[in-house]
């Protein structure tokens, strides 16, 4: 049944890619009632996201009203929870047609008010509605898979076997996954990061981008992708980056060049790095001079703060003036090392930074210095 749940999760617009990827996954593993559960082992395996990002998206959807924590808990500690996903007010209705019998079927999960009135009772995930105006039609050649006890199927977790904290519908999945790429002519999973890099190097370049440099750049970001995500998203700043630096008369070739030599995962202007971001002077007056390795101790920023004229008092946090110090500083090790140490805690983070130290408008917030 995860099938059901998969088509309507991936046509919901949830306002947050995280929560978006989190949803398809849980909804992927979903049981015939909508139930969920999924280890955290796995949520990393399938979405690639890190443990803090994941949690935050759990979060923003119980909030949604996409999935309800029950009061069940499984595995051999009991810690597992167990969600029910939830159709919200205004989610998108899916429905299909059941083509054996011309019926329309609906592949969306209860609401949180049926959820309440049918609880202890078992609920038909192909109840019949009419069709109506917005709502997607698609045919509907899935069917409920075998049993998951049926089959002695493999899975990751504990070598191989299938484990107690294992979601219970492991085969249905892998049947469902089959019979999704007939309905939509596309895997239902996650592309995988190599299809990404993939993508992300075939993507539509204006005219003034030469193809050659695009690709330099892309095999240096894949590379780095460790320390620092790459993403569609900081794809397309990188593309207006580039843009900005070649407006102010920089060519692309050189932009790409002095990032690839310094290992920067980030596109600046081409300059004597050590005369603005060195221990000289130059934008701090007489101020006393910071260590050669200033980034990376509080006394060294501050140091480094006090000569380019940054005062720590005017910012709460110190993330903050961090920042502040290492935009004024200009390209370097300083911003490699921040922007690492944000891409460790969550990519909105690392895309906020990256936006920040090169001047790219933020749809929300701008160029927020709380990056």
């Amino acid at each position: 049944m995860s099938g059901y749940a998969y088509q309507w999760a991936k046509r919901q617009r949830v306002g947050d890619s995280s929560a978006k990827t989190l949803l398809k996954t849980y909804a992927n593993w979903a049981s015939e009632d909508y139930s969920t559960w999924v280890t955290n082992e796995e949520l990393e395996l399938d979405t690639e996201l890190n443990i803090q990002t994941i949690r935050r998206a759990r979060s923003k959807l119980i909030e949604l009203g996409y999935l309800l924590e029950t009061d069940k808990r499984i595995g051999r500690t009991q810690s597992i929870i167990v969600y029910q996903m939830l159709a919200p007010a205004g989610a998108t209705i899916v429905q299909a047609v059941d083509q054996r019998n011309g019926e329309t079927i609906s592949l969306s999960p209860p609401t949180l008010e049926e959820f309440a009135a049918k609880r202890g009772g078992k609920r038909s995930p192909s109840k019949s509605q009419p069709s109506k105006g917005g709502e997607y039609s698609i045919p509907s050649n899935i069917q409920a898979a075998p049993d998951s006890t049926s089959s002695p199927s493999k899975s990751h977790v504990e070598g191989g076997e299938i484990s107690p904290e294992a979601p219970p519908n492991f085969d249905t999945k892998i049947a469902l996954v089959e019979k999704e790429k007939a309905v939509d002519q596309q895997p239902a999973r996650r592309a995988s990061r190599v299809a990404l890099n993939s993508e992300l190097r075939s993507i539509e370049l204006p005219d003034w981008l030469p193809a050659e440099a695009w690709a330099d750049w892309c095999e240096h970001r894949e590379a780095k992708a460790k320390d620092a995500p790459w993403t569609m998203a900081t794809a397309k700043a990188s593309i207006s980056r580039l843009k900005k630096l070649l407006d102010g008369g920089q060519s692309v070739e050189a932009t790409v060049e002095e990032a690839v030599l310094r290992g920067w995962t980030g596109l600046f202007p081409v300059k004597d790095v050590q005369q603005q971001g060195g221990n000289g002077n130059a934008n701090g007056g007489g101020a006393a001079s910071a260590p050669a390795d200033w980034w990376k101790t509080e006394s060294g920023y501050l140091a480094r703060g006090a000569q380019l004229g940054v005062d720590r008092a005017k910012f709460q946090h110190f993330e903050q003036f961090k920042a502040k110090v290492c935009k004024l500083a200009g390209p370097g090790e300083w911003m490699e090392e921040l922007l690492r140490t944000v891409s460790r805690e969550s990519e909105e983070r690392y895309e906020a930074l990256y936006a920040y130290f090169n001047d790219i408008p933020r749809d929300k917030n701008g160029n927020s210095e709380a990056a």
